[in-house]
C-alpha cells in the first residue's frame, strides 16, 4: 500500500524537489496505511482527548514563573465548582444542561394532577415567545374537528352519531361515503348539542368536565409559535426555513380510499403522507386546557400525482400538486405534533420540480431494538451441574455423592485412618 502511495505521488509530481517536497503531509500519506495495519483503528490509540485536556491545563497558567502552582489552584477551583454545582437546583450547568431538542416543557409542570388534562397531555415544548392569533371560520372548524376525531374519549359519541344518521336516513339508501361526509360536516355541532342535552337531562355531574369544555370548542384567541420540539425533532414553519430545513413532515395514517368516484364503499388502508409545516398553533379551550396542532401542506399521494419512486428506490415528491389545502370543509390540514416524523427534501436536478425525501434522525433518541437484542446473547458453553445424592447418616454426617461421573479408585493410607479413629 505504501508503494502504491509513493507511485501515486510520483505521478502527481514526476520531478520532486528533495527534501522540500517531503513535508509532513506528504510523509503522512506514505506511512498512514502501514500505520493503520500495525496499530489498528485510530480511535483506539488516539491522543486527541489527552491533547485537548493538556490545552485546558495550559489555559490555567497566568503566572509563567510558577506554572505548576497556577495549574494546581485552577484545578482545585474547578473541582470545587463541580462539587457545588451538583447541589444547586434551578440552575443550568454543564452537568444538567438539557439536550438541544429538549421537549420537557417545565412551564406546564405542576404538582396538582388536575392542572394537566388527561385527554391531551403535553407532548412537546414550544420555543420562543408566542404571538397572538385569532382563529376563526373554516380553519377553526377544521382544527376542532381534527381534535375531536383523534380523541379516544370521543369515539363512543362518534358511534352514537353514526347511529342517529342511519335512523334519520332510514327511508332512503345511505352509503358509508355519505355517512362520512355528513359526520365531517356536522359532528362538531351535534357533539355540542348532545353534551348540553345530557347536562339538561341528567345534571352537570353526568358529564366529565373535560368533555364539557371539549364540546364547547376552542375560543377565538389562540397562539402561534416559531418552533416546537417533540420526540427529538425540532419543527419550524416553512417560511422560517433557511440553510437548514425543519418544516418537512411525514405521517402514516389509515385512510378511506375509493377506487373511483362512483364507488360508495371505502377501502381502509395505511397511506404515507409527505408535507411541510406552514403554521404551529395552540388552541385554547376556555382556559381549561390547550392543544398544539401543526397546520401542513400535503402533496397529492392519493391520486399519485405528487409522489413517485425512481429506479433506485428513492421517494420523490412534487409540491405543485397539493391536497388538504384547507379551502374545503372536508380538508384535513392539521396533525398532532407527536404524530409527525421529520424529513427533509433535496431538489432533484434530473427532475425539475421534484424533490427526494430523506428521513431525519431524532437527537438523543436511539433505536436499540426491542426484540433483536435478545438474539445477540451468547449462552455460556458450560453449565453448573446440580450436586445430587446428598444423604445423611445416623451421625448427621452428610455425604455428597456424584452420580453424573464415573468413580475413581484411590489408595487409602491405613495409618491415617487409624489416627482419625
Amino acid at each position: 500500500t505504501s508503494i502504491r502511495a509513493a507511485s501515486t505521488l510520483y505521478l502527481l509530481d514526476p520531478n520532486p524537489k528533495l527534501p522540500v517536497f517531503f513535508t509532513i503531509m506528504v510523509h503522512l500519506v506514505v506511512h498512514l496505511a502501514t500505520e493503520a495495519k500495525l496499530g489498528g483503528p485510530v480511535c483506539y490509540r488516539c491522543m486527541y482527548f489527552v491533547e485537548r485536556y493538556l490545552s485546558v491545563l495550559k489555559s490555567y497558567v497566568r503566572n509563567k514563573a510558577h506554572p505548576e502552582g497556577c495549574i494546581a489552584e485552577a484545578y482545585l477551583a474547578d473541582e470545587c465548582m463541580t462539587f457545588c454545582s451538583r447541589y444547586l437546583e434551578g440552575f443550568e450547568t454543564k452537568h444538567n444542561q438539557p439536550t438541544r431538542n429538549d421537549d420537557n416543557d417545565e412551564s406546564v409542570a405542576c404538582s396538582d394532577d388536575e392542572c394537566t388534562p388527561y385527554l391531551f397531555p403535553h407532548v412537546g415544548k414550544p420555543l420562543g415567545k408566542p404571538r397572538s392569533y385569532v382563529i376563526r371560520g373554516l380553519t377553526k372548524m377544521q382544527a376542532h374537528r381534527y381534535v375531536l376525531f383523534n380523541c379516544p374519549d370521543v369515539n363512543p359519541y362518534l358511534r352514537t352519531h353514526v347511529d342517529e344518521i342511519r335512523r334519520t336516513y332510514r327511508q332512503g339508501r345511505i352509503t358509508p361515503k355519505i355517512i362520512e361526509r355528513i359526520q365531517n360536516e356536522k359532528f362538531h355541532e351535534w357533539f355540542r348539542a348532545h353534551i348540553m342535552d345530557l347536562e339538561r337531562k341528567n345534571g352537570i355531574c353526568s358529564v366529565k368536565n373535560d368533555h364539557r369544555w371539549l364540546a364547547r370548542g376552542p375560543i377565538g384567541p389562540a397562539k402561534r409559535y416559531r418552533a416546537f420540539n417533540t420526540r427529538g425533532f425540532r419543527f419550524r414553519p416553512k417560511h422560517l426555513d433557511g440553510v437548514t430545513q425543519n418544516s418537512g413532515v411525514v405521517l402514516s395514517a389509515k385512510t378511506s380510499s375509493y377506487t373511483k368516484s362512483s364507488d360508495t364503499n371505502p377501502i381502509l388502508g395505511d397511506l404515507t403522507y409527505y408535507g411541510r409545516v406552514i403554521d404551529i398553533i395552540e388552541l385554547n379551550y376556555s382556559g381549561q386546557f390547550s392543544v398544539v396542532l401543526f397546520k401542513c401542506e400535503w402533496v397529492d399521494v392519493v391520486s399519485g400525482k405528487g409522489v413517485k419512486k425512481d429506479k433506485y428506490g428513492y421517494t420523490l415528491v412534487n409540491f405543485s400538486h397539493l391536497i388538504h389545502t384547507g379551502e374545503k370543509v372536508e380538508h384535513e390540514p392539521f396533525i398532532f405534533p407527536n404524530q409527525a416524523d421529520q424529513v427533509y427534501y433535496v431538489d432533484d436536478p434530473m427532475n425539475p420540480g421534484w424533490s427526494v425525501v430523506r428521513k431525519n434522525k431524532p437527537r438523543d433518541i436511539y433505536d436499540i431494538g426491542e426484540d433483536e437484542w435478545a438474539g445477540d446473547i451468547e449462552i455460556e458453553p458450560f453449565h453448573v451441574s446440580h450436586l445430587g445424592g446428598m444423604s445423611s447418616n445416623a451421625n448427621n454426617y452428610k455425604q455428597w455423592v456424584r452420580t453424573d461421573v464415573e468413580g475413581t479408585t484411590v489408595d487409602v493410607d491405613n495409618n491415617a485412618l487409624n489416627n482419625e479413629g
